[in-house]
């Protein structure tokens, strides 16, 4: 599978995380909204189930900076390393994740923060019911970020944001970058119909072989998404987990559109592997694992399936492991 990486430009603030199962999942939907359930059925879900996705996302990053690979969190048990530098990093220069990746060390100065790139702005919002789509009875305010690159951020090098994909063929990417296109013309996750989520493509894709070059020794891979590990996926490993509390797309005029809260790895995970150069991990979840049996009967009953794609895109590594590191 070909690597390339594109840039998009957001033009509005966005409520939704950028993240690689989000942003595939509303590709899906873009697909069977302008293509048919047909092609979305016999272009991705199905090879998707099979676990022989067309394409795989990375999440969206700021610039040219990567995810700090999980393993660096552990360096503060060494001597002499800056443990809160690490503990709140959440982003390096692409130079420095190279270099870790072929087995060297990164300084705490290299690291930068969320911080760094975004901002967070809280918007209240009054509770709706859901029966008029009126403000509640009983009121209840709440607040929602709207999320956005900051304005330290083009001084650190990211005035955009930076997303890869591995490709089985042209095609592939074609139908790629059309979906992607389209999504453009509407904008990505909640509340675009208030302008949030707004963004432009940049440039065309550009290939990144380097990233996909072994280096000397390798013994494993760094995980670019938020994904799911598959059960013959490698297990040994450093990562972070966080629940995750997904919605199903409105237009399928479901009464609940919420999934089950899934269990995902943040980009960055590393895990040990003898064979580096598998192009990703993770699989994608079939319908049943992902919302409850009478939404599922629903669904059927109307011809529709969906998945949860939870793919990860992989990078080969050479990682010093702290073990190897302390004895």
């Amino acid at each position: 599978m070909r690597l390339f990486r594109f840039q998009v430009r957001p033009s509005s603030p966005w409520r939704t995380p950028w993240q690689a199962d989000t942003l595939l999942g509303a590709l899906c939907s873009t697909c069977a909204r302008t293509r048919g359930p047909d092609f979305l059925r016999q272009r991705l879900i199905d090879p998707m189930l099979a676990g022989e996705p067309p394409f795989v996302l990375s999440d969206a990053f700021p610039g040219h900076f990567l995810p700090l690979p999980a393993v660096l969190r552990l360096a503060p048990l060494l001597p002499g390393t800056n443990h809160k530098a690490f503990k709140q990093a959440r982003w390096i220069p692409a130079d420095i994740f190279h270099a870790v990746r072929g087995g060297r060390a990164a300084a705490p100065e290299h690291c930068l923060a969320d911080a760094d790139f975004f901002t967070d702005e809280p918007r209240r919002h009054n509770t709706l019911s859901r029966a008029n789509d009126a403000p509640s009875a009983e009121g209840g305010l709440f607040s929602r970020p709207d999320s956005m690159l900051g304005q330290t951020a083009p001084a650190n090098g990211a005035d955009s944001l930076s997303i890869y994909a591995r490709c089985q063929a042209d095609d592939a990417l074609d139908l790629l970058l059309d979906l992607f296109g389209e999504l453009s013309l509407t904008g990505f996750g909640a509340d675009i119909a208030t302008g949030r989520g707004q963004f432009a493509i940049i440039d065309a894709p550009a290939p990144v072989p380097d990233f996909d070059t072994l280096p000397p020794g390798s013994n494993a891979v760094v995980c670019l998404s938020t994904f799911q590990p598959a059960s013959a996926d490698p297990t040994d490993g450093c990562w972070e987990a966080f629940p995750k509390f997904g919605k199903v797309g409105p237009d399928l005029g479901l009464p609940d559109v919420r999934k089950r809260t899934l269990i995902m790895f943040r980009p960055g995970a590393c895990f040990k592997t003898d064979a580096p150069q598998r192009p990703f991990l993770g699989r994608a979840l079939p319908m049943d694992l992902i919302l409850p049996p009478e939404i599922a009967a629903t669904l059927r009953g109307r011809s529709i399936e969906i998945v949860h794609p939870a793919f990860g895109l992989t990078i080969p590594a050479r990682l010093c492991w702290p073990e190897e590191a302390i004895g």
